[in-house]
C-alpha cells in the first residue's frame, strides 16, 4: 500500500479543457479510470498554484470505519484476562491515544502482555527524537472504548453548605465562543504581527464574522472579554498554529474531535485537555460524584475514600517488587509500599489539584472539604438536561439559531458554511458558496444537509438545492491527498 496524490474530475471532457490550459500530461503517472488520475508530486509543485481546482484529504467512509471497528471488538473480547487487563490500563492512561510505558503497565510483569499486544497491532511504538529513553506506545484508533468503572459515592452526598465560592465562568458558554471564533479564523486565515496579536485588518474581519461590532471598530481580538476568552481557549487546545515564515495563523481542523458528539462530551474532551495528562483517569471518578450528588454536594474526604477503596489504581499502577505492590520508581531509587498511607501522600494532593483545576473553569465550587456542580457542572454530569429548541432554514439561505439549539460541533460546521448576520440572544448567519467550498475540503455536500436536517424541522428543498448547486460547482476538479492504493 502507498498513499498517492489523485485528480479527479466530474466529467471525462473536462480533461481536454485541462490539457489545453495546462501541461497536464507531464505530470501524470497513471489513469485509475475516465475520471481520475494519479498524479507525480510534481504536479503539486507547478500546476497547482495555477490550476483552479479543490483540495481534499482521503477519509474512510463511515461503513469502512464501522468495519474496523466490529473487527477489533472481536478481538477484545477475545484477549485474555491478562491481555484485557493491560489493554484497557493503557486505555485509561492514554492521552490523544498515546500511553506512556511507566503510566499503564508494570516494566517486569506486564511485559510480555505488553509484547502480545504490540504483535497483534492493537498498540504501536511511538519514536520521539527528544525522549530517546521513554516507552511511548500509540493504541489503535478502532478500538472499542475501556468498560466504564462504576463508583458508588451515596455516602459521600450532603445537602450544600452556604458557603461555596461563587462559580467561575462555565465551559458550556465558552465551548459555543470557541467554535464560533475558530470557524472565523479559517474563513480569515489572518496574520499575526511581532507581538503575536492578529494585525488590525484581520482583526476587524475576524469582527465581522463573529458578529462583534466592537472588535470590528477596535481591530483587537485579544482585548475583548468574549473572544480574547476563546481565542486564549483554543491557544491553550493548541489548535492554532502559526508559519514561522508568514506569521500567519493556521488552524488545526483536529478541533473538530474536540467538539465531536452532545455539548456534555465536548465539555468532557475540553476537561481532559485542560487538566494534566498524569491526572486524566480520575476525571470520572469527580464526573460520577456529581451525577450521585445531583443538586447536592460531596464531601471531599468521604469521595477520597471512596476512590481509594473502589479504584486504588485510578492514578498509578503499581509495580509487583519481591511480592509487594509499590510505586513506579526509578532503577535505584526509594521505594514506597503502594498502600493506604501512601495514597494520602500521593494521590490525595493530586486529586485535590483536578477539583482546583475544576473550579477554575467552572465546573465545581467548592468550600473547606465540600465541592458541588455549577448549572454546567450538572449538564456535564448528566443531572439537568434543557430542551434544544429547533433552528430555522428559510428560502434565502439564512438559518435562525435560538440559544442552546446547536452542540459546539453543530455551531462550528454552521459558522463554517456561513456569515454572522446578527449575534445577540439569537443568532443569525448566511450559507454562502465560498464557505462551502471550503468546507468541501474536509466534508461532503451530504453532510451539510444532514446537518440542517437534524437540527430543522423543515430544510426548504430549495435550500438543499442551492447547496448541491454549489458542491457541484467546487468538485469540478478535485486534488485528494493520502488516497491509499495497492
Amino acid at each position: 500500500m502507498k498513499a498517492v496524490s489523485v485528480l479527479e474530475v466530474s466529467d471525462p471532457a473536462v480533461w481536454a479543457e485541462l490539457e489545453a490550459a495546462f501541461p497536464l500530461a507531464e505530470h501524470v503517472e497513471s489513469a485509475l479510470d475516465d475520471r481520475r488520475r494519479i498524479v507525480k508530486p510534481s504536479f503539486e509543485k507547478v500546476l497547482l498554484p495555477e490550476m483552479p481546482l479543490l483540495v481534499r484529504y482521503a477519509r474512510r467512509s463511515a461503513a469502512e470505519r464501522e468495519v474496523a471497528a466490529a473487527a477489533l471488538v472481536a478481538e477484545v473480547e477475545a484477549l485474555s484476562p491478562d491481555l484485557k487487563r493491560c489493554l484497557v490500563s493503557a486505555q485509561r492512561h492514554a492521552v490523544e491515544g498515546v500511553v506512556y510505558a511507566r503510566h499503564a503497565w508494570d516494566p517486569v510483569a506486564d511485559a510480555a502482555h505488553v509484547r502480545d499486544l504490540y504483535v497483534r497491532e492493537l498498540i504501536s511504538v511511538v519514536q520521539a527524537d527528544d525522549e530517546p529513553e521513554v516507552e511511548r506506545y500509540r493504541l489503535h484508533p478502532d478500538l472499542p472504548p475501556p468498560p466504564p468503572v462504576v463508583y458508588d459515592f451515596s455516602e459521600a452526598c450532603m445537602p450544600e453548605p452556604d458557603d461555596l465560592e461563587a462559580p467561575s465562568p462555565g465551559p458550556m458558554a465558552l465551548l459555543d465562543d470557541m467554535a464560533s471564533l475558530a470557524a472565523a479564523l479559517e474563513h480569515v486565515r489572518g496574520k499575526l504581527t511581532h507581538a503575536g496579536v492578529l494585525t488590525q485588518p484581520d482583526a476587524r474581519k475576524v469582527g465581522a464574522q463573529v458578529g462583534s461590532a466592537a472588535i470590528a471598530k477596535s481591530g483587537s481580538v485579544e482585548a475583548d472579554p468574549r473572544w480574547g476568552r476563546a481565542l486564549r481557549g483554543l491557544h491553550a487546545l493548541r489548535v492554532i498554529g502559526v508559519d514561522p515564515l508568514s506569521r500567519m495563523l493556521q488552524l488545526d481542523l483536529g478541533l473538530e474531535t474536540v467538539f465531536l458528539g452532545e455539548a456534555t462530551d465536548a465539555v468532557d474532551r475540553l476537561v481532559h485537555r485542560l487538566v494534566d495528562a498524569d491526572l486524566h483517569s480520575v476525571i470520572p471518578a469527580v464526573r460520577a460524584a456529581l451525577a450521585q450528588a445531583g443538586t447536592e454536594s460531596v464531601d471531599e474526604m468521604i469521595f477520597l475514600e471512596g476512590v481509594r477503596e473502589q479504584h486504588r489504581d485510578v492514578l498509578i499502577t503499581p509495580w509487583l517488587r519481591k511480592g509487594r505492590k509499590i510505586y513506579p520508581v526509578p532503577e535505584g531509587g526509594t521505594e514506597f509500599p503502594f498502600d493506604d498511607e501512601g495514597f494520602e501522600r500521593f494521590e490525595d494532593h493530586m486529586i485535590r489539584s483536578v477539583l482546583g483545576r475544576m473550579a477554575r473553569f467552572g465546573l465545581i465550587r467548592r468550600a473547606p472539604g465540600v465541592f458541588a456542580a455549577t448549572e454546567d457542572g450538572r449538564r456535564w454530569a448528566g443531572v439537568s438536561k434543557g430542551a434544544v429548541p429547533p433552528i430555522w432554514v428559510s428560502g434565502d439561505l439564512e438559518i435562525i439559531v435560538p440559544p442552546g439549539a446547536l452542540t459546539p460541533w453543530e455551531r462550528f460546521q454552521i459558522e463554517r458554511l456561513g456569515r454572522c448576520l446578527q449575534r445577540d440572544v439569537v443568532d443569525r448567519f448566511r450559507l454562502e458558496p465560498d464557505k462551502l467550498r471550503t468546507w468541501l475540503g474536509t466534508h461532503d455536500v451530504e453532510e451539510a444537509v444532514a446537518l440542517l436536517e437534524r437540527r430543522c424541522p423543515g430544510v426548504p428543498q430549495s435550500a438543499k438545492e442551492s447547496l448541491q448547486s454549489w458542491a457541484k460547482s467546487a468538485l469540478r476538479v478535485v486534488l485528494t491527498r493520502g488516497v491509499l492504493i495497492e
